[in-house]
């Protein structure tokens, strides 16, 4: 990363480079269930910052820092209007906030660069410029875009390594180009955070509260329209009559087994669970859950195991013999360096509880594959799909 830097030339740049090494401690991997995003510490508590669209609507989540170490944390604060959710660690990590540019307001063409650390992945840095500032509404700036693609809930940098903004899913356009990105000024969520600048054992009963941006009423997760002002949630995507049913058939049979939809929803038509072969089973397999358009068939699709780096013929040949033996719909198959296990069922006809016995179905086969193929080839278990 050093060379790289260096290689520009640019003196906004090699301060850049300076600084990061002091403000990447404070960026932080987060798991949320299936969903994975990234944030960073806000406040000396601990408290961190992310993207309430990036986290879904988890109460716990996982929390790694950079040094590796793992920690629970808790959602104890939420905009949903501006996409900025608040997580409070189980204890103080010991880890220095990001200091916060004042005044935070960017300015056209400013150079900038973003830190993000997705789980079981090493930090990135983006370099960019301010490619656009919205303007001002009642005397605040809403957002501002970036020319690079980055993760939502990342930190947005000025070459002094201050924080300026987070990586954030706004209304409007800001961020729909390719190779954009929409940021949420520093300054738009520093009343949330003053609210939860305490000592942590003040936080752990706390939960936030999810509030329409279009009239403020609290909403349930669970409903896709306010029942205030009867507008669409920002979770929620834009309803297709033909796949109504359908829709809330995959609703009911994951509410069979414990899931509620919207938290596990990451598309129209597509859902991402993580689910557990048994109940003592120490991991939870990804499960990624797909309509088609026509709301026809039902895809399900479980990660098994990496290719091994060698003996792959017999490798191959094993997996060959696996779908040949392998009664139903599940079969194994092969995407660049994975294995995954995953099946096509019509949905015409099908129960919401066939629906979920089929993905636990695929989860105990995936479990199945993964400890045999483990086993006699050394192939390196995956329970989730890093590419999807």
């Amino acid at each position: 990363m050093t060379s790289q830097l260096a290689a520009h030339g640019d003196g906004d740049l090699a301060l850049l480079h300076e600084r990061v090494a002091r403000a990447r401690r404070s960026v932080v991997a987060i798991r949320a269930g299936a969903l994975v995003t990234t944030g960073w510490v806000a406040l000396g508590n601990g408290v961190v910052v992310t993207s309430r669209r990036g986290l879904g609507y988890p109460t716990e989540v996982a929390l790694t820092f950079e040094d590796g170490r793992s920690m629970a944390g808790r959602v104890v604060a939420a905009d949903v209007g501006r996409d900025v959710a608040l997580v409070a660690p189980a204890e103080a990590p010991g880890v220095a906030a990001l200091a916060v540019r004042a005044p935070a307001e960017p300015r056209l063409g400013e150079r900038a660069a973003v830190l993000s650390c997705l789980p079981g992945q090493s930090l990135r840095l983006a370099v960019a410029r301010v490619s656009h500032v919205a303007r001002k509404v009642d005397g605040q700036l809403p957002a501002f875009e970036l020319d690079v693609t980055a993760p939502l809930g990342a930190p947005v940098l000025d070459p002094e390594g201050r924080a300026i903004g987070v990586v954030a899913a706004l209304p409007g356009t800001l961020g729909e180009l390719p190779g954009h990105s929409a940021v949420l000024p520093a300054g738009a969520f520093q009343p949330l955070l003053a609210l939860v600048d305490r000592p942590l054992g003040e936080l752990r009963d706390r939960a936030p509260v999810y509030r329409c941006p279009a009239c403020e009423e609290p909403f349930d997760i669970e409903s896709d329209r306010c029942l205030g002002c009867g507008r669409l949630l920002p979770h929620a995507f834009a309803p297709s009559p033909a796949r109504a049913g359908v829709e809330r058939m995959i609703r009911q049979g994951l509410s069979s087994l414990g899931i509620v939809a919207n938290r596990a929803r990451v598309g129209p038509r597509a859902w991402r669970i993580a689910q557990r072969p048994f109940p003592a089973a120490e991991t939870a397999t990804q499960v990624d859950i797909e309509i088609d358009e026509a709301g026809r068939l039902l895809s399900l699709r479980a990660p098994v195991v990496g290719v091994p780096a060698a003996n792959h013929e017999p490798f191959y040949r094993f997996l060959l013999t696996m779908n040949d033996q392998t009664t139903g719909e599940f079969r194994v198959s092969i995407t660049g360096d994975e294995v995954a296990v995953s099946c096509v069922a019509t949905l015409e006809g099908l129960a919401d509880h066939e629906a979920a016995l089929l993905i636990d179905g695929l989860v105990q086969i995936a479990d199945e594959y993964r400890r045999t193929l483990a086993e006699t080839f050394e192939a390196a278990p995956r329970f989730e799909s890093a590419g999807r």
